[in-house]
């Protein structure tokens, strides 16, 4: 079951925004300070993040053992008005939600489906919380998006009940963190990269490269 979710999950992402990450051993008492691009964040010290992203956008997991997976990805399209928000969010964060619900559904048909929002930098990020039960586990994908400068973000935050509790405060210093600022490398407007690569996979279809 984790195996064939994660695939179709990852394909979308990577055609999207760009290829997988992983980042292992998460702690809260000192931070770093990731700025690449225009997108900058605070994080855990201790995690060592991998960075695989691509030409046309970027894609940062930050997960460890026994935490929740929290993933950053933003295209460097920039967007100018509500229609193009519209589109964004219509081709990239619309379409991540529904093949992740399709895949859920097919594992646990009792999977909810509820809107949800979130702060983040600031600003309030609509989005979709699925709750269900995989492996015995009861857990939730949540999925949210905000527009940040010019570029849209999406914030995505995986895993069983504990798992999301114990990365409580990792998801906030970087929810509270994160931020868009212009960057001559990220100004010009790219195609999604049709470049795509299947990694392992955990709960709810959690990206392990």
């Amino acid at each position: 079951m984790i195996r064939k979710l994660s695939t179709v999950v990852v394909m979308i992402l990577a055609a999207a925004f760009g290829q997988s990450a992983f980042a292992q051993a998460p702690a809260i008492d000192a931070l770093k300070h990731f700025a690449v691009k225009g997108l900058s964040f605070d994080y855990p010290a201790a995690i060592e993040l991998e960075d695989h992203s691509t030409p046309s956008g970027q894609h940062l997991v930050i997960q460890s053992t026994g935490k929740a997976q929290i993933m950053i990805v933003s295209r460097y399209v920039q967007i100018n008005s509500a229609e193009e928000l519209a589109a964004a969010r219509h081709e990239v964060v619309d379409s991540f939600i529904e093949t992740m619900w399709k895949e859920v559904h097919d594992q646990d048909p009792n999977v909810s489906r509820t809107a949800a929002q979130i702060e983040v930098a600031g600003v309030q990020a609509p989005g979709v919380r699925l709750r269900a039960v995989l492996d015995n586990q009861p857990g939730n994908a949540e999925i949210y998006s905000v527009q940040l400068g010019s570029r849209l973000v999406l914030l995505s935050l995986i895993g069983t009940d504990r798992e999301i509790a114990d990365s409580a405060p990792v998801w906030l210093t970087i929810r509270r963190s994160l931020k868009i600022k212009a960057s001559a490398e990220s100004t010009a407007t790219l195609r999604p990269s049709q470049s795509s690569r299947a990694g392992r996979r955990s709960y709810f279809g959690r990206i392990i490269d």
